[in-house]
C-alpha cells in the first residue's frame, strides 16, 4: 500500500506520459549505442565494465530525467571526470585493489558533492579506474580523456538532440523556454504568493537533503499544487480562447486578471485588467500561461477596444 513515503519498496510517484516514457526508450538507446561505439574502442576486446556500468546509468538519467539536477551537463562531465581522476590517483597509491576501489568511490562521492557535480554513473567510473584490469592500468591518465570524457561528451550531444523538439524537455534545462519577462518566471510568482528563494533554500537545509530538483521546478511545484488546492479543476489549453478571462488567484496586491486576446501558435498574447501589470497587453508561452491562470472568470470588464 503507497504511504505518503512511498512504499516500503520504494514506490514513488511517476507523473510522466506515455510519450516521454517512449522518447526516453529511444533517446536511451540511440545515445547508448553511439557511447558504447566509442568507449569500446580504447580496448581490444570492445565491451567493458565502464560501458556496462557507468554509461548505462547516465542514459538512465539524460533521456529518463533530462530535467533532473543531477542530469546536467556539469553533473555529467564533473561527476565522471572527478571519479575517473580519483580512481587513477588512488589505484596508483594504494596497493589492495578492493581497499582502493573502496576509498576512490568514496572520495568520489565526496568530491562531487562539493564541486556541486553529483551524478551517480561516476561512482562506477571511479570503481573501473581501480579495477578495469591491464587495459585501464596501461591508458594512464588517458583514462581520464579516453574513453571517460570523449564517450560521456557523445551522450551529452545526443542528449541535446533527442530532447530538443519537445520544449517540455529541452536538454539541458536552462534551454527550456523561459516567460517573456522575469515577472512570469515561477521564482517570481512564488514571491507574489509570499515565499521566496530563501525560504526553498532553508527548506532544503532543514531537509538536510539532496532534492534532485531545480529552484524553478521546486516553485513550479508549490504553485501548481497550490493552485489545484485552492481550484481543483484544471484549465485545459482549449479553455485560452480569445475574450476568456482568467485570474491567477492572489489575494489582496497580488490578483491580478488577465483577457485573452488572441493565440499566436505556442504563445498567448492577453491584456491586463486587473493586478499590479495592469493596465497593458503582454505574451506568454501557453504553458506558462496555464500555469499562471488560476481559475476562469466571467467577463465582467467590457469589451476590448
Amino acid at each position: 500500500m503507497r504511504t505518503g513515503r512511498g512504499s516500503l519498496l520504494g514506490d514513488f510517484l511517476d507523473t510522466t506520459n506515455h510519450w516521454d516514457k517512449l522518447i526516453a526508450l529511444m533517446g536511451g538507446m540511440i545515445g547508448l549505442y553511439l557511447s558504447l561505439e566509442v568507449a569500446a574502442s580504447v580496448t581490444d576486446n570492445g565491451i567493458n565494465g565502464l560501458i556496462l556500468a557507468s554509461l548505462g546509468a547516465t542514459a538512465v538519467l539524460l533521456f529518463a530525467a533530462p530535467h533532473a539536477a543531477l542530469s546536467q551537463p556539469w553533473n555529467v562531465l564533473g561527476g565522471h571526470g572527478v571519479a575517473a581522476i580519483v580512481g587513477i590517483l588512488i589505484r596508483d597509491l594504494l596497493p589492495h585493489p578492493l581497499l582502493a576501489a573502496a576509498v576512490a568511490v568514496g572520495l568520489a562521492i565526496w568530491l562531487m558533492h562539493y564541486l556541486r557535480c553529483l551524478h551517480p554513473p561516476g561512482g562506477a567510473t571511479a570503481l573501473y579506474a581501480v579495477v578495469g584490469g591491464d587495459s585501464v592500468t596501461a591508458l594512464g591518465p588517458w583514462f581520464l580523456l579516453h574513453p571517460v570524457l570523449t564517450s560521456v561528451g557523445v551522450m551529452l550531444m545526443v542528449a541535446v538532440i533527442i530532447n530538443y523538439p519537445f520544449p517540455w524537455r529541452r536538454y539541458p534545462a536552462s534551454l527550456t523556454p523561459s516567460p517573456e519577462s522575469p515577472e512570469q518566471s515561477p521564482l517570481a510568482a512564488l514571491e507574489r504568493a509570499g515565499l521566496g528563494r530563501e525560504d526553498l533554500e532553508h527548506a532544503m537545509r532543514e531537509m538536510n537533503l539532496y532534492l534532485d530538483l531545480t529552484e524553478d521546478d521546486l516553485a513550479r511545484v508549490y504553485l501548481l499544487a497550490r493552485r489545484h488546492h485552492q481550484h481543483p479543476d484544471p484549465i485545459t489549453p482549449e479553455a485560452i480562447q480569445p475574450g476568456a478571462c482568467f485570474s491567477n488567484g492572489g489575494t489582496d496586491a497580488d490578483w491580478a486578471v488577465r483577457r485573452v486576446l488572441r493565440r499566436d501558435g505556442a504563445q498567448v498574447i492577453y491584456r491586463h485588467l486587473a493586478g499590479p501589470e495592469a493596465p497593458g497587453e503582454d505574451r506568454a508561452t501557453l504553458d506558462d500561461f496555464l500555469a499562471w491562470a488560476h481559475h476562469r472568470l466571467e467577463p465582467e470588464y467590457g469589451p476590448d477596444e
